[in-house]
């Protein structure tokens, strides 16, 4: 999932960042350089480090649990269990991944949350040492990035509902072209018929 997440998350890089930016202006009293500044470095940071050492451990972890094998549940526990402990590292699933890659991204934001507090927390803090409302940097880290994921969360359920509402409007193996539809295979078979 890191290499599908990484292009959506570059693209949502520059809006987070100035939306952080403003927010940090706003509740910490920063000039715009030191806003613009700091939630830059702590973005790129949380984004280009804190993600892939976070998809790490989540695929270490999914390992452990033995979330690197097909789940012997019944449905709805099945599509459950992929879209969740097997989030980090979806096993290919063709027929699913439609509305399987969009919900693990979502559910990857939830852990993905709280690194990037962390991470850009300690920035903030150095960054904003001499703020007068030095004080309030954790709480503004966690109301920022309330702010921040929230869009993020809508953007990956906008995902997922164009994903769904897609693959829904498509023929019956629409999705797979390589595959001649029945018409199509009962007509070759006629006319090899005839031909003999």
């Amino acid at each position: 999932m890191l290499f599908v997440q990484m292009p959506f998350l570059a693209m949502a890089l520059p809006l987070v960042i100035a939306v952080e930016a403003w927010l940090c202006r706003r509740w910490l009293g920063v000039s715009w350089k030191q806003a613009w500044l700091s939630t830059g470095i702590a973005n790129l940071l949380s984004t280009l480090a804190g993600f892939p050492i976070l998809w790490v451990v989540l695929v270490a972890v999914q390992m452990l649990v033995g979330g690197d094998g097909v789940p012997q549940v019944a449905e709805p526990w099945y599509s459950i269990y992929t879209v969740t402990v097997q989030a980090a590292w979806l096993l290919p699933d063709e027929d699913r991944l439609y509305w399987m890659i969009p919900t693990a991204g979502i559910v990857l934001l939830i852990p993905a949350f709280f690194v990037t507090v962390l991470i850009e927390r300690s920035v903030y803090r150095r960054t904003f040492r001499e703020s007068p409302r030095v004080a309030e940097v954790t709480s503004a880290t966690w109301r920022m990035h309330f702010v921040s994921y929230g869009l993020l969360f809508l953007a990956g359920f906008g995902l997922l509902v164009s994903s769904l509402v897609t693959h829904k409007g498509e023929p019956d193996g629409a999705a797979n072209r390589s595959q001649p539809i029945r018409a199509q295979t009962n007509s070759t078979s006629l006319a090899a018929g005839t031909l003999r």
